[in-house]
This record gives structure tokens, C-alpha cells and sequence, in this order.
């Protein structure tokens, strides 16, 4: 068994299909059980199916059909102890809920697996 079958799944959600599949990639080559979705719809529908596994969503603001704080909102609603982590490049543009960490984009891989590794074993 590898550390994400034991630590449960990361909802990676990102409309940039370049950044999401780069994600990943660095994601499962550190053990983690990793599924991915394009936008914030897409991602509810995901959550809903996984909400007793998922642990983490990773998820990107600006998106198209709805936005990562829209469906943190959803998500938090259904499971009000999931973890979550923005990712975004603007993000003075949109209140941020309290109590989230934020990855500013650009970063790097190291800045990803150090977030993730944080909140996970908290």
C-alpha cells in the first residue's frame, strides 16, 4: 500500500489541462492517489461520488462554468472538515475564505508536495 492509498485521494481540479496534468504527474510519482476534474462543476460531481475518501482538493480560482470558491463553498457544505488548497496567480482579485492556504502561481513542485505534506498530517 502506498502513503495515498493510506492518506486517501487529492481532488486536483484546474481548467489548464497543461498545469492539471503537470500536477499530476508529481502528485502520483510521490504516492498520492490522485483524481482529477476541469472546473469547479466537474469537481462537485467528483466530490460527491469521493467524498469519503478525498482528503485534499487542490483547486484553481479562475475557472470557467464555476469558480474553486463556489465549489469549495459546495464541497464545504457536504463534508465541512475537507481540506482545501487554492491555486491562483490572482488572488487579490477574490475574497478568499478563512483558513485555506493558497499556492501562487508561478510555483514549484517542492512548494506543492511541502503544502500538501502539511496538510495532510494535520
Amino acid at each position: 500500500m502506498n502513503c495515498g492509498e493510506k492518506l486517501g485521494k487529492i481532488l486536483l481540479v484546474d481548467d489548464d489541462e497543461l498545469i492539471r496534468s503537470m500536477l499530476f504527474d508529481l502528485l502520483v510519482g510521490q504516492g498520492y492517489n490522485v483524481i482529477q476534474a476541469a472546473d469547479g462543476i466537474d469537481a462537485i460531481e467528483k466530490f460527491k461520488n469521493d467524498m469519503h475518501k478525498i482528503v485534499l482538493v487542490i483547486s484553481d480560482i479562475i475557472m470557467p462554468r464555476m469558480d474553486g470558491i463556489s465549489s469549495y463553498k459546495i464541497m464545504t457544505s457536504l463534508s465541512p472538515s475537507i481540506k482545501v488548497v487554492f491555486m491562483s496567480g490572482y488572488t487579490s482579485a477574490q475574497p478568499l475564505p478563512d483558513g485555506v492556504s493558497v499556492l501562487t502561481k508561478p510555483f514549484s513542485p517542492l512548494d506543492v508536495l511541502k503544502t500538501v505534506q502539511s496538510l495532510l498530517s494535520n
